[in-house]
C-alpha cells in the first residue's frame, strides 16, 4: 500500500484562545443552578402525583400542562362521563407522572392512576373510622350497582336500600352516600352498603325523636298505612298508629273515611 505525502499547503494555523473567567460561573451561581436543577427533578419525578392544566379536550384525549417544556396527553378513557363534562380549558386537575419522555419524546400523564392513589388513602381512613362515603352511580353490573369513589366499587344489588329494588336504572348519575363494608387493597375491591348507611340513619333518627316526644304534645306526621284498624303516621323515621277510636269526635266505619 503506497503511502500518501501530505503538502505543507495542507495544514492550516490555529489560533488558541484564553478562557474568558467572566463566562465561568462562580460558587454562588453554580449553587443556584444546583438548586435549579434539583428542584425541576424532584417536581419531574416519575411516580410523582403533580398539578396540571387542562388546555383541550378532543376527541384524542386531554391536553395537560404540566409546567414542563411538553404538554402531556391523556386518553379519555381514564374520565367518566361525569368528569369529562366538568372538564374545560383551564381547570386544573392532578396527574401522575408515568415518564418524563418516552422514546418518542412525549410526556405520559395518568389520571387514573392519581385518582386511584389518592382514594385509597381516603378509603382507609374512612373504613378504619367508620365513615360513610359518598359516590356517584357510573353503571349497572352484574347483581348491583358500580359506584365511583375515586376508584369504582361494588354496591350488591341486596344493599341498595332497605326495601328491595326492581329498577336499578333509577340510581344511575345519582350521587349516594354508603357506610364501607369490605375493602381488599391488593386486590383493589371496595364493597359499599347503602342499606347499611340508611338503616343507621334512621335508627339515629329514631333515637332523637324518642328522647324529645312527650305526651301531649303536638307533631307533625305522614300517613304511611291504612290499615281497617286505623293509620300508621312517620313521624320523622318512627312509625306510630293513630287508631280509628282516637282519628275523630264522631264515629267511623273505616279509617279512610
Amino acid at each position: 500500500m503506497a503511502k500518501e505525502l501530505l503538502q505543507a499547503s495542507q495544514y492550516r494555523a490555529v489560533t488558541r484562545f484564553d478562557e474568558d473567567e467572566s463566562l465561568i460561573p462562580n460558587e454562588e451561581q453554580l449553587k443556584e443552578l444546583s438548586s435549579l436543577y434539583e428542584g425541576v427533578g424532584n417536581k419531574f419525578r416519575q411516580g410523582s402525583i403533580i398539578k396540571g392544566t387542562v388546555i383541550h379536550v378532543s376527541p384524542d384525549g386531554v391536553l395537560v400542562d404540566i409546567d414542563y417544556k411538553s404538554d402531556g396527553l391523556i386518553s379519555l378513557y381514564e374520565f367518566s362521563d361525569h368528569e369529562l363534562k366538568r372538564l374545560a380549558p383551564g381547570v386544573d386537575i392532578e396527574v401522575i407522572l408515568d415518564e418524563l419522555e418516552n422514546p418518542d419524546g412525549t410526556v405520559m400523564l395518568s389520571y387514573e392512576k392519581a385518582k386511584a392513589l389518592k382514594a385509597w388513602d381516603t378509603i382507609m381512613k374512612l373504613f378504619e373510622d367508620n365513615k360513610p362515603v359518598e359516590g356517584i352511580v357510573t353503571h349497572k353490573v352484574k347483581g348491583g350497582l358500580s359506584v365511583d369513589i375515586g376508584i369504582p366499587a361494588f354496591l350488591p344489588g341486596s344493599q341498595v336500600d332497605t326495601q328491595r329494588v326492581n329498577d336499578f336504572d333509577q340510581f344511575v348519575g345519582q350521587t349516594i352516600t354508603a357506610n364501607i363494608i369490605k375493602v381488599n387493597q391488593k386486590r383493589g375491591n371496595v364493597i359499599i352498603s347503602r342499606r347499611k348507611y340508611i338503616s343507621e340513619q334512621r335508627s339515629e333518627s329514631r333515637k332523637k325523636i324518642l328522647d324529645e316526644l312527650s305526651e301531649g304534645a303536638v307533631i307533625p306526621g305522614t300517613v304511611k298505612n291504612i290499615t281497617k284498624y286505623g293509620a300508621f303516621i312517620d313521624i320523622g323515621g318512627v312509625d306510630g298508629l293513630l287508631h280509628i277510636t282516637d282519628m275523630t269526635w264522631g264515629r267511623i266505619a273505616h279509617p279512610s273515611e
